[in-house]
């Protein structure tokens, strides 16, 4: 069984459900048991987006309730190791990824899990020069 870790931008889609294919997607995954986590950088990322909106207690907690399936990754000395590692190899070979998305990318790196976003490009770069990044599109 495969286990995944959420992009900001996927679980947005999610929360706000105007893409239905991904929730459905979601709840398919659920059903089959598979290991469902996201970054506590999503996570930092949805609850700026929830303080920022129209309605905060309303999103947080659709947070809240998506939060109830999923697994949070924390960040560690490891992960900052290989977070410095693969942003310099970027740098160094005229890339330029932004910090969170190389964090999501490093937390899925280090739980050996499948990273889903709909940001192909950015981590498309981390696969092309470091490698070991498993990743999914959603789209």
């Amino acid at each position: 069984m495969r286990n995944y870790l959420f992009d900001t931008d996927v679980l947005i889609s999610i929360l706000r459900g105007k893409d239905l294919s991904f929730k459905r997607k979601l709840e398919t995954l659920r059903a089959q048991k598979a290991g469902l986590w996201v970054s506590v950088i999503s996570l930092g990322e949805l609850y700026h987006g929830a303080f920022k909106s129209e309605n905060p207690p309303k999103n947080l907690a659709l947070i809240q309730q998506l939060n109830n399936h999923l697994r949070i990754v924390d960040i560690d000395d490891n992960m900052a190791f290989l977070y410095g590692e693969i942003q310099a190899t970027l740098e160094k070979s005229g890339e330029k990824v932004g910090d969170f998305d190389v964090l999501i990318a490093c937390a899925a790196i280090q739980e050996k899990l499948t990273l889903v976003s709909g940001n192909a490009r950015h981590f498309q770069r981390i696969v092309d020069i470091f490698g070991q990044l498993k990743f999914e599109v959603w789209n």
